[in-house]
């Protein structure tokens, strides 16, 4: 894995975690097209969002968590999720986006979600970027079957509670629908971001351990 400071987009520009915040700010964000793909930029003239008035867990969902004995942390294990993202046979998580993600994390600004299983075993986790008063999710994994979408209801009872005012999933899939996400324009996200509170420390809350 290069340097930090050696990374460069598929333009020759350098990327720096300063770059990618900036980005983020704008309503672009960073993709490769493999794991030792250059790094290029995407800002969708449509995204999907979740917004705490369309937020539903499927009723499928509600029952694996009942039977659930998955515990779920915030930040425990940053790298051993993004790694499990990255592990599949085509990803668009790059190991320059993995290192910048790596940073963004040492500074506060990236977090992840982990669910262990009884015997502490790594099952799943998710991980994204606050972005303002919006937190950007950018990929989620799982070893059991639900632990992917367990993590993300901890994650949006986690941001609701912070005072965050959306969960952008950036691209709209049939397993974020489920969840609520609908499209917006680019130019109604760009007046959210700008009118968005940042808001409280990630810390600053209880994290549910359990659901």
């Amino acid at each position: 894995m290069r340097p930090i400071e050696r990374i460069r987009d598929e333009d020759g520009i350098p990327v720096s975690p300063a770059r990618v915040l900036r980005a983020y700010m704008e309503r672009c964000f960073p993709m490769a097209d493999q794991r030792d793909g250059k790094i290029f930029w995407v800002r969708p003239s449509e995204r999907a969002l979740i917004t705490w008035d369309t937020y539903r867990i499927p009723r499928s969902l509600q029952r694996a968590i009942r039977k659930s004995k998955l515990r779920f942390s915030t930040d425990v294990a940053f790298g051993a999720v993004i790694e499990g993202c990255a592990a599949r046979h085509e990803t668009w998580i790059s190991h320059d986006i993995e290192l910048l993600f790596r940073q963004l994390h040492s500074l506060g600004f990236a977090h992840s979600v982990e669910a262990w299983d009884e015997s502490g075993r790594l099952v799943g986790g998710m991980y994204g970027l606050a972005v303002g008063g919006i937190f950007a999710g950018e990929s989620m994994f799982h070893l059991e079957t639900g632990a992917g979408k367990m993590c993300i209801v901890a994650l949006i009872e986690h941001l609701h509670t912070l005072g965050f005012s959306a969960l952008d999933c950036q691209q709209q899939t049939p397993h974020m629908e489920m969840f609520g996400a609908h499209l917006i324009r680019d130019d109604v996200y760009s007046m959210m971001i700008a009118s968005s509170t940042p808001p409280g420390d990630w810390d600053e809350s209880p994290f549910p351990a359990q659901l």
